[in-house]
């Protein structure tokens, strides 16, 4: 029985354990084992690294008051909207508007 084990675990001897056939596609069996506990941690640290980001960014939005921010923007520039109606005849004897228009927005110290 002792030198079973040992011709087990002898190099080049075929890697089986009780109720198990011999290597498949080459890989043993602790390889494949030890690939997918691999895969697993990696899963795992990828969903935590996720969990810990999204709370840290809700946390920022709440902390953020974004109708203050867009206020402040806002109150930093100059809208200047620009338009032209014109009223134009048509064949049949109706009027027609046309509009032109144009914006423009700047900083609010520049002209």
């Amino acid at each position: 029985m002792a030198d079973d084990a040992a011709d087990r675990d002898a190099p080049g001897a075929p890697d089986t354990e009780p109720g198990r056939g011999p290597d498949v596609g080459g890989l043993s069996d602790r390889v494949r084992r030890a690939v997918s506990a691999g895969f697993e941690a990696a899963s795992r640290s990828k969903e935590d690294i996720m969990r810990v980001a999204t709370g840290e960014i809700r946390s920022w939005l709440e902390r953020l008051d974004l109708s203050n921010e867009l206020q402040k923007a806002l109150t930093k520039m100059v809208v200047e909207v620009k338009t032209e109606i014109r009223f134009r005849p048509t064949e049949d004897g109706k009027i027609v508007p046309e509009a032109a228009n144009d914006v423009k927005i700047r900083p609010s110290g520049a002209k």
